[in-house]
């Protein structure tokens, strides 16, 4: 990736994250008992594993931590956005998801299973051949005597 791309990614994602603080119902009026099985099923089916990983810690964009599946008002705006959006901020990355696709029950349903999600990756500091190879990189590392 280009720092022209890179930037220009970045630009898309700040404008779509400032667009769903400013969209998102603020008083919570998405309101369903949500399912994280028949989420889970969703997650499988719509194949959001192919890009966020069989965890949501992997992949292409991780989920685990993510401020957009915190609530759930804003998780069904950013999957809303895509799909309104979609022809200013073309992308390949992230598919639309309107209402005819993933109704709001299945998107809260979807959400609950993310949200159950716990990352299990270890801290790269921990991984001493990992730390090696960057103090290497950054000509910081030192060989034991």
């Amino acid at each position: 990736m280009t720092p022209r791309q890179w930037w220009r990614s970045a630009a898309t994602g700040a404008l779509a994250t400032a667009a769903l603080i400013i969209l998102a119902p603020v008083t919570g009026q998405v309101r369903h008992s949500a399912d994280p099985v028949r989420g889970k099923q969703l997650y499988y089916r719509h194949g959001c594993y192919g890009c966020h990983g069989f965890n949501g810690e992997t992949g292409e964009r991780r989920l685990v931590g993510s401020p957009i599946v915190e609530r759930p008002d804003t998780f069904v705006a950013f999957l809303r956005l895509r799909a309104d959006l979609m022809p200013l901020l073309p992308s390949t990355r992230m598919p639309s998801f309107p209402v005819n696709t993933l109704s709001d029950a299945e998107a809260l349903d979807l959400q609950a299973y993310v949200r159950s999600f716990v990352l299990h990756a270890p801290d790269p500091q921990d991984i001493a051949a990992f730390r090696k190879i960057l103090e290497s990189a950054q000509g910081t590392y030192k060989p034991a005597p």
